[in-house]
């Protein structure tokens, strides 16, 4: 029996790099912003954490579209 490791297939080094990203409201001039977010709107990811700011939340519906 193989294991996930052993197999030919996979790379024997399993790890993988985390980035810290920011993902922020953005609007042009005069369009409209959907699901309650305002232009400035933020939330950061450091390595497996969300962290947003104090008071803001932010719409899961935001990200998909």
């Amino acid at each position: 029996m193989t294991t996930p490791t052993d197999s030919p297939q996979r790379p024997a080094d399993d790890s993988f790099q985390l980035y810290d990203l920011r993902v922020e409201v953005i609007c042009p001039e005069g369009e409209r912003i959907m699901c309650g977010a305002k232009a400035g709107d933020h939330f950061i990811m450091q390595g497996e954490m969300l962290h947003l700011p104090p008071g803001q939340g932010f719409s899961i519906y935001s990200l998909c579209m």
